[in-house]
């Protein structure tokens, strides 16, 4: 039994959280410095930009930052010769066989992302890790070695920059 962890993004709930965070910040200026133009005075008569860049950076976006990596679950993820467990805090666990995995997907959807199919092209599962970008390809190659899959290696621009995609499809 093969065994990975690492943290995973959580877009829905990073997007509300992120969201959430600056305005309950910009709020919170609003009441210190009375209103939008309050706000606005003191920016002005802050003198140096870069200072206030450092100062917001220091203030608004580092506790933004640190507060996301706690957010985040933690994911294991474990790999035998029959199923794919995929553990979670305050979820429950999913098992995906191996024999019902048809194709797996590397980076066509999101970057750093790995996506997991059934025959009948229903998603089985999502992993997209946080940081470790090689894991996902770990995972595919773990799950290919378990079952006969025929690879496909492609690219794909996103943002004007190529991106590695790969394709694991049964061979029946």
């Amino acid at each position: 039994m093969k065994t990975f962890l690492f943290k995973s993004h959580n877009i829905k709930k990073g997007l509300i959280f992120g969201f959430a965070y600056l305005i309950i910040v910009f709020i919170i200026f609003s009441i210190i410095y009375g209103g939008f133009n309050g706000i606005a005075d003191a920016v002005n008569n802050f003198g140096s930009a870069k200072g206030l860049g450092f100062l917001v950076a220091i203030i608004v976006i580092g506790p933004f930052v640190a507060l996301l990596q706690v957010i985040n679950p933690k994911i294991k993820v474990r790999i035998d010769h029959q199923q794919l467990v995929i553990t979670q805090q305050k979820k429950k666990d999913l098992n995906v066989l191996l024999k019902n995995i048809y194709e797996m997907k590397i980076n066509h959807s999101l970057v750093n992302q790995l996506q997991i199919y059934d025959q009948q092209a229903q998603l089985l599962a999502t992993i997209h890790p946080q940081h470790d970008t090689q894991v996902i390809y770990s995972i595919a190659a773990e799950i290919a070695q378990h079952e006969i899959f025929l690879q496909q290696k492609g690219h794909k621009k996103i943002f004007g920059n190529p991106i590695e995609t790969m394709s694991y499809t049964r061979k029946l």
